[in-house]
């Protein structure tokens, strides 16, 4: 019976593993082989299933690591199939394909098959994968598509969609199978899927409904196929490839894209990712969307939930792929949608007017007192939340924490430069900054963003958009932007007394910053003022008003400033600066306490005497001796004159020292101009030129005659402490003008006590120094016959042979050993400088100005902009080595430059470049200029260096000549080649400048423009037809020209000499008879032009203007003592050059007459009407010789 029982229990333990595994059918090689094992049966058995699975198989290997001819044969085979499977019908119903595969999909429906109703759709949705990027099935996927969609067939999806939310199985494959439908070939087949919504796009938001489980728990692969993330990609190809109006009807769901977006901070990073560019490229930048559609995807909620990816990364334990960022990603897309009008969420505004305002004048009439902007119907009553239009992004901003992640700091910045109104309702419901300053990293980010705040520029006309505002913008809304809220005077305060460095500086800087903003603010209103400047004064003082009552006060800053350590060089410049700008800006702050600045002076003086100084510290020493002059200007308190214990010279004397003996410092120029101010201010220099005179005279002293500091000192706090009797002996001086300085009649009233002390050496280095000053003086046009009168007198005085011997040369410095060259200004100087020493010294050129920089032959500037983003191309001066290729001798390569500023200009204009509207018109322009002028030739050198440098301007707002730079371009759209050279003289030299102090540096750029844009036969004959020359001829005689400039007019001669145009120059512009008279003149430059002299006369056709002016130049050049090594003519970079047995004019084809102009009465009007120009140029020798 046991045995029984156990033989019977084994009876009931089948083995099923054999049974239930079908044989595995031999690999696929023909389509017949598909055929049979897809053959539709009227029963659905496991053969049928495993052909099945066999055919996906097939289908996923030609995916597989095959050969390219392994992949040919199967897609060989498959191509078979599909045609065996392919019927036309008659009617306009679409042909059937695969009748076995969906007639077993039919059959699985009808038999409840959940199985094969998994595996059907998944095998045709893989089918469709397979074959999308192989045109030859285009037609038969096509057709599959709309037969599967197809009334009759259109049940089977409507099968799987309906099923259970816990049945994933038959609900994935069909999403997946219409995802593929929808996406095959661009979009193709999408109108049908669309037609069919009503089951194609059924209970899709339930589908993207996370389940509790998920959202519960994080898994730890995200990417896992769930049938949210299968939904998600369906949802996104009907995005992509749906017509404007389905989309536009999808997103108008509400229920459908909120739980779209909803658990989005939950999903993989992949999706997140494609998501958010889907979005972007497909919704919000796709301008046939209305903005309406727009904003309903972004609207506040959703905008809130994408901005919780910001942290994804951080709270994320998902490995993301290398290159994958979605923080980045959704920074870069809300910066876009919440900056631009046109994607629906920024609305235009109007700045500081809120949508509240009224800016309509208030009226006033003789029968009313008008009460400006205390009336009670004025607007500026703001002090709760204002009505704004951006209601969206004013919640958006109170979402993000701009303190704890930089990017959200940087959205938040562009949103407030986008909708300027957004600054005061962000700070009027914001609460921050309250905890006590100290370091953390909570409080160093709170503190960056209220400074980027305070940095952000001032909205043009306050935002106001539609023409000109005539009222003021509410004080209380515009001050927000100025100080916000949170920087309280006591905050500040608090912060400045901090005794950590940093916490301190943020103090100091914020409220700098703060200061120049006002300053911009102010001078804004006051330009914006001319309708009803009372009301816009007003509004002035109410804004200084509030500041005031934020800022910290004067005493506190004063009370920082002397506790601050004296080795803390950094802070205590930052504390100055903060002085300076209150005296600057806010006088009524900055007098509320006296501040004693001339023992700061001292300070700084002293410090500065140390030789071992750093370079960096003694940069900040010397901007802060800047910032202390800058309070002396505005004090009235400032005790100039006074000689403080530690010093032994007036304060003044000892800045000038320090300023002279001091040459490598960046704020020599200012310090200077404010040193020149207080002598002539003071009535003891008659012009500022007579400055520069006093400063050469004390820099030109050599190391072995000492400068008479206690002389000069003397002489300069008399007069200044006394003015009115030595003024009224000026007046008994002879003089032809009354071009004479004070200092002059104290310098011969205090001379005997020199000669009196019996102090030879002393004598002799104050007559040296006198000596100079009085040469000097002369030369910057005070009078000579008061100069010889002051001399006379000094003279009957003086005893001392050497002493009376330097006075008698005061007016002869030219041969005297003494006179150094000073070193060049780094730009354009601030002071004059002098000849050298030796007359006779050799000046070599080309160490001088440089040698000519010629085209680089690789062309590089035609590919390098395009390997680098657009922004750093522009900063790296990429795209002006590209412009200068219009110029290239060579036509194929101004073709390509011509090409690439076309793609430069298509790329430029969808970008985001701040400044690209005004490099669009520049480049536009010069594009037409240079075909206007054809391709044939190149491009005048002047057109290109042009182009360049106002390329470099515009790029740079900021600049003196930006505003100019603008009128230029808004003449015409294509330039006057050959008047470019008159226009920008007309417009810098015979134009007030744009900015006070910008008269130098518009000069300066002028001429670097001349000099550079010379490099060829054509630019001469554009420069010589504009007049050119003889106008910087012209401006080098002016006395208000630097050294440094003048330098530059002498460069552009060398230039001409370099190209071979010397000829010209001379017979044209009387080039040698300028420079005979310049170098007779004691002048820095005589060395220089005494050698250009000599080039010029070289470089030109000796031969021609030896017959032309008689031999008349060749004197004339030696007699200006230049080198009489005259060679024949060869210059080195001319392509003529001269031949010693042929020479390089058609002497039988010359006139035997002179130039017209040189001897009237000899030269006849026919004769008069042919130049030797006109002759050389008819010939066959080059024009320009």
């Amino acid at each position: 019976m046991a045995s029984f029982d156990d033989n019977a229990a084994r009876a009931k333990r089948r083995k099923i593993e054999g049974d239930a595994t079908f044989p595995v059918t031999a690999e696929i090689t023909s389509y017949q082989q598909l055929r049979d094992i897809l053959r539709f049966q009227q029963n659905i058995s496991q053969q049928t299933k495993q052909g099945i699975r066999q055919f996906k198989e097939f289908l996923a290997s030609i995916h597989g690591d095959i050969s390219e001819s392994e992949k040919s044969k199967k897609l060989q085979v498959l191509e078979k199939y599909c045609a065996s499977q392919y019927v036309k019908r008659g009617d306009e119903t679409p042909p059937i394909c695969f009748t076995d595969l969906v007639s077993i999909w039919n059959f699985a429906e009808s038999n409840n098959e959940e199985s094969t109703l998994s595996l059907i759709p998944s095998v045709l949705a893989s089918f469709l994968k397979t074959v999308s990027s192989h045109l030859e099935f285009r037609e038969f996927s096509i057709e599959l598509s709309k037969y599967l969609l197809s009334n009759e067939n259109i049940k089977l999806f409507n099968r799987g969609l309906t099923a259970s939310k816990s049945k994933e199985h038959l609900i994935s494959p069909c999403l997946r199978l219409l995802t593929e439908i929808v996406s095959f070939d661009g979009g193709a087949v999408a109108k049908v899927v669309y037609a069919k919504r009503d089951i194609t796009l059924k209970r899709l938001d339930v589908f993207l409904t996370m389940r509790k489980l998920q959202v519960g728990k994080i898994t730890a692969d995200r990417r896992k196929p769930t049938l949210r993330r299968i939904a998600q990609r369906y949802l996104l190809a009907n995005l992509r490839y749906q017509s404007p109006a389905a989309k536009a009807e999808l997103l108008s769901q509400g229920k459908l894209i909120k739980v779209f977006i909803e658990d989005i901070k939950r999903d993989s990073g992949d999706i997140v990712v494609d998501i958010i560019k889907t979005l972007d490229k497909f919704v919000v930048s796709d301008a046939v969307l209305s903005r309406n559609v727009k904003s309903r995807l972004l609207s506040r909620w959703n905008l809130e939930r994408f901005a919780t990816l910001y942290g994804y990364e951080k709270d994320s334990e998902e490995i993301i792929p290398e290159g994958v960022s979605v923080s980045d990603e959704i920074h870069k897309f809300l910066l876009s949608v919440c900056t631009n009008v046109e994607k629906g969420v920024l609305l235009s505004d109007n700045g500081w007017y809120s949508s509240g305002n009224s800016t309509e004048p208030l009226i006033n009439d003789n029968e009313t007192i008008s009460l400006g902007l205390d009336a009670p119907s004025h607007f500026d009553k703001f002090n709760e939340p204002i009505p704004i239009r951006n209601g969206n992004l004013s919640t958006l901003i109170q979402f993000l924490r701009p303190e704890s992640d930089t990017r959200q700091m940087q959205l938040l910045l562009k949103i407030f430069q986008a909708a300027p109104e957004l600054v005061y309702d962000y700070f009027s419901k914001r609460n921050m900054f309250n905890s006590d300053p100290k370091p953390t990293q909570a409080w160093l980010g709170e503190s960056a963003f209220l400074f980027s705040t305070i940095q952000l520029p001032v909205p043009q006309k306050c935002g106001f958009r539609e023409g000109s505002p005539t009222v003021p913008p509410p004080v209380s809304v515009a001050i927000e932007s100025i100080l916000p809220r949170p920087l309280t005077q006591q905050m500040l305060t608090r912060c400045i007394n901090q005794n950590t460095e940093i916490v301190t500086l943020f103090a100091i800087k914020a409220t700098t910053a703060a200061l120049r903003k006002l300053r911009g603010v102010l001078k804004m209103f006051d330009s914006m003022g001319s309708s009803n400047p009372e009301l816009w004064s007003q509004a002035s003082t109410k804004l200084m008003n509030e500041f005031t009552s934020r800022c910290p006060t004067m005493k506190d800053t004063i009370i920082a400033f002397r506790q601050s350590p004296k080795d803390d060089l950094l802070q205590r410049d930052a504390l100055l600066e903060l002085l300076s700008l209150y005296y600057q800006v806010a006088p009524t702050v900055a007098f509320e306490q006296k501040f004693d600045v001339s023992l700061v002076l001292v300070e700084v003086l002293d410090q500065l005497s140390n030789d071992e100084l750093s370079t960096e510290n003694r940069q900040l020493l010397f901007s802060q001796l800047q910032h202390i002059l800058t309070i002396s200007q505005h004090s009235p308190a400032m005790r100039w004159w006074q000689k403080p214990a530690p010093l032994t010279l007036s304060v003044f004397t000892s800045v000038l020292k320090v300023a002279v003996e001091k040459q490598e410092h960046s704020a020599r120029a200012k310090i200077n101009s404010l040193l020149q101010d207080v002598l002539t201010q003071d009535s003891i220099l008659i012009q500022p030129g007579s400055f520069e005179a006093l400063v050469l005279s004390i820099q030109l002293e050599d190391e072995n005659t000492p400068v008479p500091w206690s002389f000069i000192d003397n002489c300069l706090t008399r007069l200044a402490k006394r003015p009115v009797p030595y003024l009224d002996q000026v007046s008994s001086l002879p003089s032809k003008s009354s071009l004479i300085s004070p200092i002059l009649v104290v310098i011969s009233e205090q001379w005997p006590f020199i000669v009196k002390a019996q102090d030879e050496m002393n004598e002799l280095f104050t007559a040296s120094w006198i000596s100079k000053l009085l040469g000097y003086l002369m030369e910057y046009g005070e009078d000579k016959n008061a100069l010889t009168s002051v001399r006379d007198t000094i003279l009957i005085e003086t005893k001392v042979k050497k002493s009376r011997s330097l006075l008698k040369k005061a007016f002869d410095h030219g041969t005297e050993a003494h006179r150094l060259v000073l070193a060049e200004e780094a730009r354009m100087g601030g002071t004059r400088t002098l000849p050298s020493s030796s007359a006779t010294q050799e000046v070599n050129l080309s160490d001088v100005f440089g040698k000519m920089q010629m085209a680089d032959e690789t062309h590089a500037g035609l590919y390098e902009w395009e390997r680098e983003d657009l922004e750093l191309a522009i900063d790296q001066g990429y795209i002006g080595n590209l412009i200068l290729c219009v110029c290239s001798e060579h036509e194929e390569v101004r073709r390509q430059a011509m090409a690439g500023l076309s793609r430069f200009m298509a790329k430029l204009k969808e970008s985001s470049f701040e400044e690209r509207r005004t490099i669009y018109v520049l480049v536009g322009e010069l594009l037409e200029t240079v075909k206007g002028l054809g391709l044939d030739t190149p491009a005048p050198f002047i057109v290109g260096e042009l182009a360049v440098r106002m390329f470099a301007i515009l790029t740079n707002p900021s600049h003196k000549l930006y505003g100019k730079i603008n009128t230029f371009l808004n003449r015409s759209p294509q330039w006057e080649v050959g008047k470019i050279p008159s226009y920008w003289i007309d417009k810098i030299l015979y134009h007030e400048p744009e900015s006070d102090d910008g008269n130098r540096e518009e000069i300066g750029w002028l001429l670097d423009l001349f000099v550079c844009g010379l490099k060829s036969e054509l630019d001469m004959d554009i420069y010589r037809r504009a007049g050119v020359f003889e106008r910087l001829f012209s401006l080098y005689s002016s006395p208000s020209l630097t050294g440094g400039l003048r330098k530059k007019v002498l460069h552009l001669v060398y230039r001409v000499c370099e190209i071979g145009g010397s000829t010209t120059l001379i017979t044209r512009a009387a080039a040698l008879s300028w420079v005979q008279g310049q170098a007779a003149i004691s002048d820095a430059h005589s060395s220089t032009l005494r050698a250009l002299a000599t080039e010029l006369y070289r470089t030109s056709s000796s031969e021609w203007v030896n017959r032309w002016s008689g031999s008349a130049l060749a004197a004339a050049v030696m007699s200006t003592g230049a080198s009489s090594k005259i060679r024949p003519f060869a210059s080195p970079t001319s392509k003529y050059t001269a031949n010693p047995a042929q020479p390089l004019i058609n002497t039988n084809r010359l006139p035997t007459h002179p130039a017209p102009g040189l001897d009237p009465k000899s030269t006849s009007k026919k004769n008069s009407d042919r130049s030797p120009l006109s002759a050389l140029n008819s010939s066959t020798d080059p024009p320009y010789l």
